[in-house]
């Protein structure tokens, strides 16, 4: 997406988007609560532009959704679907 001096954000929005988009493509499969953090220990850099009210420092995020599905396969199998 960028470097830090870009000034680039992700918004929880474009996040859960783009990846409900892949949850509609795996039948069975419903996207839950979304979750954008920091990687733990990963380092940050100071903002190159002004930073939305909510945003977290650049450096590496993590991106973790929950989701419901159906037993139509093994769980770690769809969860290995969704990553895809």
């Amino acid at each position: 997406m960028g470097e830090a001096p870009d000034g680039a954000w992700l918004t929880e929005a474009a996040a859960r988007t783009v990846l409900r988009r892949s949850a509609d493509e795996v039948p069975g499969v419903r996207l839950g609560p979304l979750r954008i953090s920091p990687v733990d220990g990963a380092p940050t850099e100071e903002p190159a532009v002004p930073p939305p009210p909510s945003a977290l420092w650049p450096g590496p995020l993590r991106i973790g959704a929950e989701f419901t599905a159906t037993r139509l396969e093994p769980f770690p199998a769809l969860a290995d679907r969704l990553r895809a």
